[in-house]
């Protein structure tokens, strides 16, 4: 009969406790008791699927398990060495101990001993080179259970040695060594002289497999990084400090599953990585996307352990473990960042309902603790996919901002956009928000252009694919105009990148040529100065050709009235409206768009007397749609008004459009106003940056029938 036994004691969250229950599921499976034991995770504990009874896998761990022969003679204080004279009688009294348990232990032990003798060894190995060595003929001697344990701590090549965050620095974490220590709670658990367990073995086990109160029960000895609590020291309980409280079995446990995550060397077909050390669901540090992130945090490595809720066998597990290096596009994810992104594929192909975040940060002084940071469901989410398009400069820019002598507003854009990536991944965040802080770092690359340029960071290119417009949108005055804004090639105007002649790739420019016109002030006073920059480059172009320019009308996509309107009046966000535009501006938007609707809200005169005399050109076709005839023979460009623009910028809106007026009547068109018009000095303002806001055709002859007289045939 198959029994789900609830493990109340083994929960995703500490560390150990979610080790703990892989290392029972090993045991069970690999010790022959039950082959197959399955495992899930329900409500936050770990079921057991297996044959055996709860009184059945009490006897078995008191009475039938045999440790796995954890040694470690590349680390001091492992009994090898004649200093270690506390550990070596410890190793005596397992090599010496009768029982069945520990045979296997006592052959490896006199085994890695023998491997110490021949490299003649008195001390730990100190160099890298000489410990590579003695790993080396330890995995090539050693029985198969203790080369688990060697894989676990250390990957062992032919030219390197490298060491998996989660075993600390090759099974040690500071002064505190795993195997030591394992031997010792094994001596809390298990008479070795016997094999028969200590007294309090079956109550710790109670409370170690079953969260069993049992408080006055011994709990002593270290766990290190994988219990933060546990592990005491300063604010750990009340008062100043306290004493670690570990149940011993489950720092045995703990051990046993942590041999699931074993290292491996990969070959990786990427630009940036011609070989590479893999670590099961580990990748570099972000120290962004929790509540207690800061710039000042260490870590070395963060883990993601997956929760699975249909029970799985052992061996399905060491597959998903083995293959448990997550994918963005077709690389191998590195940092934190990049696992949000690729485990949403990850956890739907293989069966995982969710991951917890840890990071190996480092607390109290240089100590590492295994810190939760998240718990991430995957889920399908397309837009995930459009991040691809930025991969490449994203990691040059993570690179550029982790320099010691990056500035500060690199490093805080560097952070916002991986938050806010963060935050898509876990549908918290919109693509948009993605774009406006992709424009942002740009605006932050360019504040400090001297760094970028020393590191050689390029301006984002080619731009992103229209495709990321789609995705994008959002019904607001604000998006609309910010859309109609960068379609004006507003890229260059905001900072000092330029386009490579008959290329589709960007570099960055001194501002000699005065292109980039966008300083430290508002929109509406950027704008302005845009504006003044678009005229002289009108008048240049003129004397050029010999004839007005006709690119004017030809922006995609155009504003809409209504939402012009509403800029006028200061009834939108002109803070949002420029960080979208910074967005937008790396977007190709050469694709048509639809043309805006009709207007609904009330026109102000000056602005359609303004625009019309500083577009000055009208459509013949675009008039005649409006106005239901031809009133135009031709299409008409009225001559330049070249004091308009800056009696508007200076406030005067009545100079101003008394200029517009007469203009207009000396083109032939006949307005319906006499004398200029009024309007408030901000007001006035906010029309002048308003004709930035690029116009359809037919929206400037609806402009043109809202201020032109009619005659009696009209």
């Amino acid at each position: 009969m198959v029994e789900s036994i609830i493990l109340g004691g083994c929960t995703p969250e500490p560390l150990s406790n979610y080790l703990k229950a892989l290392g029972v599921l090993r045991l069970i499976v690999e010790q022959k008791q039950d082959p197959q034991a399955k495992g899930c995770w329900q409500n936050d504990a770990f079921i057991l699927v297996t044959k055996l009874t709860q009184d059945d896998l009490e006897t078995f761990f008191l009475n039938h398990y045999k440790p796995t022969p954890l040694v470690a003679p590349w680390n001091g204080s492992t009994g090898f060495y004649q200093k270690d004279l506390a550990q070596k009688k410890l190793l005596n009294s397992i090599q010496q101990a009768k029982s069945e348990r520990f045979q296997v232990y006592g052959e490896t032990i006199s085994t890695a001993q023998k491997q110490v003798d021949a490299l003649k060894l008195i001390v730990q190995p100190k160099d890298k080179e000489e410990k590579r060595r003695l790993l080396e003929r330890l995995r090539n001697e050693l029985p198969d259970e203790a080369v688990k344990w060697l894989d676990t701590c250390a990957l062992v090549t032919s030219d390197d040695l490298k060491f998996p965050p989660l075993t600390g620095t090759g099974g040690n974490d500071g002064n505190f060594e795993f195997s030591r220590t394992f031997m010792q709670q094994l001596q809390e658990l298990i008479d070795f002289a016997t094999g028969e367990p200590t007294a309090n073995a079956p109550s710790l086990l109670k409370a170690a497999l079953f969260d069993a109160i049992l408080p006055a029960l011994p709990f002593n000895g270290k766990i290190g990084q994988f219990n933060p609590i546990a592990a005491g020291g300063a604010n750990a309980a009340p008062g100043y400090d306290a004493d670690s409280r570990v149940n011993a079995w489950d720092f045995v446990l703990m051990l046993e599953g942590i041999m699931l995550f074993t290292a491996g060397a990969t070959r990786r077909y990427e630009q940036a990585d011609q070989g590479g050390f893999a670590y099961p669901f580990t990748v570099r540090p972000s120290n962004v996307g929790y509540g207690s992130a800061s710039e000042g945090d260490e870590a070395r490595a963060e883990l993601w352990i997956p929760l699975w809720s249909a029970p799985t066998g052992l061996r399905e597990l060491q597959s998903l473990f083995g293959e448990g290096r997550a994918k963005v596009g077709d690389r191998t994810a590195r940092y934190g960042v990049d696992f949000y992104r690729a485990v949403s594929t990850l956890g739907r192909d293989r069966g995982i309902d969710e991951f917890v975040r840890y990071s190996f940060q480092v607390r109290n002084g240089l100590s590492y603790f295994a810190i939760p940071l998240d718990r991430f469901q995957p889920s399908l989410n397309p837009q995930i996919d459009r991040l691809a398009d930025i991969d490449n400069w994203l990691d040059s820019f993570r690179r550029a901002a982790q320099d010691a002598s990056v500035p500060a507003s690199i490093r805080r854009a560097q952070r916002r956009l991986e938050t806010v990536i963060i935050d898509l991944s876990r549908k918290k965040a919109t693509l948009l928000e993605v774009l406006i802080a992709l424009g942002a770092a740009e605006a932050a690359l360019d504040r400090s252009l001297k760094f970028t340029q020393d590191k050689f960071l390029r301006p984002l290119s080619p731009l992103l694919k229209p495709a990321w417009i789609p995705e994008c949108i959002e019904d607001s005055s604000e998006f609309r105009l910010a859309l109609s804004l960068a379609s004006n090639n507003l890229r260059q105007r905001l900072v000092r990148v330029r386009q490579k002649a008959g290329s589709r790739f960007w570099e960055w420019a001194n501002n000699e040529d005065g292109i980039t016109t966008w300083g430290t002030g508002d929109l509406k006073s950027n704008l302005i100065a845009l504006l003044k920059r678009e005229e002289i480059e009108s008048q240049r172009q003129e004397k050029e050709t010999d004839r007005s320019p006709e690119q004017s009308n030809l922006y995609k996509p155009f504003t809409a009235l209504d939402d012009v309107v509403r800029w006028i009046n200061g009834s939108v966000d002109d803070e949002r409206i420029e960080a979208i535009s910074r967005g937008l501006s790396l977007v190709d938007l050469s694709e048509s768009f639809e043309l805006p609707p009709p207007p609904q809200l009330p026109v102000p005169v000056a602005y359609a007397l303004s625009t019309i005399a500083h577009r000055r050109q009208l459509k013949r076709e675009a008039c005649q749609k409006v106005f239901g005839r031809y009133i135009l023979a031709q299409d008409l460009i009225l001559p330049r008004v070249p004091a308009l623009l800056a009696k508007l910028a200076a406030g005067d809106c009545h100079t101003a459009t008394n200029l517009a007026i007469r203009r207009l009547y000396a083109s032939g068109i006949n307005p319906a106003l006499a004398k200029g018009v009024y309007e408030p000095s901000d007001r006035t303002l906010r029309i002048a940056s308003a004709l930035a806001f690029p116009l359809s055709d037919l929206d400037l002859a609806r402009l043109l029938k809202q201020i032109r007289k009619y005659d009696l045939k009209e």
